[in-house]
């Protein structure tokens, strides 16, 4: 009698457990399909355009990154050597124009470009995606503003 008692038992438990299972697997399923879509947020991939081809053609590499974004230059403050070159690269909405403000005591020097007081100055807007390299070849400390922002700032020192 026990041994029958145990295979009930057993059988019982069996039962339960697929009827759970059972259970289980409808209401995820339910779950799922009455769930709002979740929006994607897949990021735009900026347009490989001429002015981009030519600056990569351009290139000779750079040892720091400066992202422009809508929060402003990240990082705000970067220390490269003497000779090193750095990238800006514009991945706001917004147009970008790096140009030296002279804030930090004095403008970069050179007036190479005719566009303004300094040779560390793109000279032109950055559409989203396009960037912009610049090599520092004097020590100091400088400054540089986004003309078409000039509240988002950043700093770069030169050793």
């Amino acid at each position: 009698m026990t041994f029958t008692r145990k295979l009930l038992g057993a059988v019982c438990a069996l039962a339960l457990l697929t009827l759970c299972a059972y259970l289980l697997s409808n209401w995820r399923t339910s779950l799922i399909q009455n769930m709002p879509p979740s929006p994607t947020t897949t990021p735009s991939i900026p347009p490989f355009t001429d002015a981009v081809k030519a600056q990569l053609v351009a290139s000779h590499g750079f040892s720091m990154l400066i992202s422009y974004t809508a929060r402003g230059f990240e990082p705000k403050t970067v220390t490269v050597k003497n000779g090193d070159a750095i990238r800006f690269t514009n991945n706001s909405s917004e147009d970008l124009w790096v140009a030296s403000t002279g804030a930090s005591g004095s403008v970069y020097p050179g007036t190479d470009k005719e566009c303004g007081q300094s040779s560390f100055d793109t000279c032109h807007v950055l559409k989203h995606g396009e960037f912009w390299e610049f090599t520092f070849t004097t020590s100091g400390t400088w400054s540089y503003q986004n003309n078409r922002d000039t509240t988002m700032t950043g700093t770069v020192i030169v050793k």
